[in-house]
């Protein structure tokens, strides 16, 4: 039995646009696109998992690492008191070099 409404002979899902307020060449588009999205998002999903595995299976072959280091002591220090005393020296031979001036320009003006 075929329907006299609008449309006539075609089926429901060709007579009637599920978006009427949409041209066909955007539906379209937008059918494509979904569907681009989802093979790209599904290639990427693939792509992980075998990325993943691939690493597994990869880590697996070879031994574990060795365990890590005990900490050093903190008693010890890192550097030694000629080293600090060398340090002092520079530092202070620096702020000299570039306050010396200042320093007796004011010691001049008695400030």
């Amino acid at each position: 039995r075929q329907s006299t409404r609008r449309g006539g002979h075609f089926p429901r899902a060709l007579r009637a646009s599920r978006f009427p307020w949409m041209s066909i060449a955007r539906q379209e588009r937008l059918l494509w696109t979904t569907l681009g999205l989802a093979f790209g998002a599904a290639s990427y999903v693939n792509l992980r998992r075998s990325l993943w595995s691939s690493t597994s299976a990869l880590a697996d072959k070879f031994p574990s690492p060795p365990p890590p280091q005990p900490p050093l002591p903190a008693d010890e220090p890192v550097f030694g008191a000629t080293a600090k005393n060398g340090i002092r020296r520079a530092w202070n031979a620096g702020v000299d070099r570039v306050f010396g001036d200042l320093v007796k320009f004011l010691k001049d003006r008695q400030l």
